[in-house]
């Protein structure tokens, strides 16, 4: 296959991949998350149920589409530490990354995301296994960074400050709808309170005894 050819069949599989998403947001929104069949999300998408399992291997896993993107953001970060940088402030540096390729903190799929999950004791179970795996890739990248310096101790239980920041700020913003629907219209003021709420935790964790 030609580079041209390869380069509009990975474009394609890009558009059907966003079209299930779309899809599944839209009906997890409107019918329930429960309620919607794989069946529909692949009607929904204009595709067979076959193709749905060629993407995902469940309606868990579209609910968490963009991870993979972000942990590839956050272990690029890791892999090249600056010179003089130290752990946590190369584990910043990552969470800034991250934060600065999601365009949209308060769009629909996090909406939807968030909200099903606070309600979903399935999903809490899918969700924490997620949270785990991202905790676990930033800890290696951690220890891959400063293998003299930390223990795979240490590297998790810096990695688990962080995520357990971020899940907790995320889950408070979303439980309470008045304050999510206050920041709704200004994304940039969910970050900055995501900044707020991980530099205040982490300089707290320093002045510790």
């Amino acid at each position: 296959m030609t580079t041209t050819g390869a380069g509009l069949r990975e474009r394609k599989k890009q558009r059907t991949r966003q079209a299930l998403v779309d899809a599944a947001m839209a009906l997890f929104s409107t019918k329930g998350y429960e309620e919607t069949t794989i069946a529909e999300l692949a009607a929904a998408a204009d595709v067979s149920p076959r193709t749905f399992f060629s993407y995902f291997a469940s309606k868990e896993e579209i609910l968490f589409a963009d991870t993979p993107l972000k942990l590839q953001i956050s272990g690029d970060v890791l892999s090249e530490p600056l010179p003089g940088e130290r752990p946590v402030q190369l584990l910043l540096r990552a969470f800034d990354s991250v934060l600065s390729a999601d365009t949209d903190l308060l769009g629909q799929p996090q909406r939807v995301r968030a909200e099903l999950i606070l309600r979903t004791p399935g999903l809490q179970a899918h969700a924490l296994r997620e949270v785990v795996s991202g905790q676990r890739n930033l800890a290696d990248g951690l220890l891959a960074a400063y293998p003299a310096e930390l223990d795979p101790v240490v590297a998790s239980a810096l990695a688990g400050a962080l995520v357990g920041v971020l899940v907790s700020t995320i889950a408070a913003i979303f439980a309470d709808p008045a304050r999510s629907a206050g920041l709704a219209d200004h994304p940039e003021r969910l970050r900055a309170e995501l900044e707020r709420a991980v530099r205040t935790t982490l300089q707290h964790l320093r002045e510790a005894p």
